[in-house]
């Protein structure tokens, strides 16, 4: 699956899809740093079986307010 890029409160986010044997894994990166938030969804639960991307996209940006991120710094 393609990655995805969104920008939410004026930082921009890559998510990468990798599909597992038992869920969608989701490595969610800030613009500009190598660490990532890595969110996993279980197949079929919880996304639209006819649209997987689009769920998949929803889901990351609910939640990317709601992750453990370290402050960001700007120089």
């Amino acid at each position: 699956m393609e990655p995805y890029t969104f920008v939410q409160d004026d930082v921009t986010y890559e998510v990468r899809f990798t599909r597992g044997p038992e869920a969608w894994i989701a490595a969610i990166h800030r613009a500009g740093e190598a660490t990532a938030q890595i969110v996993a969804f279980p197949h079929g639960r919880g996304y639209d079986p006819d649209d997987v991307r689009g769920s998949l996209i929803a889901g990351c940006e609910a939640m990317v307010p709601n992750l453990p991120w370290a402050g960001i710094t700007r120089h």
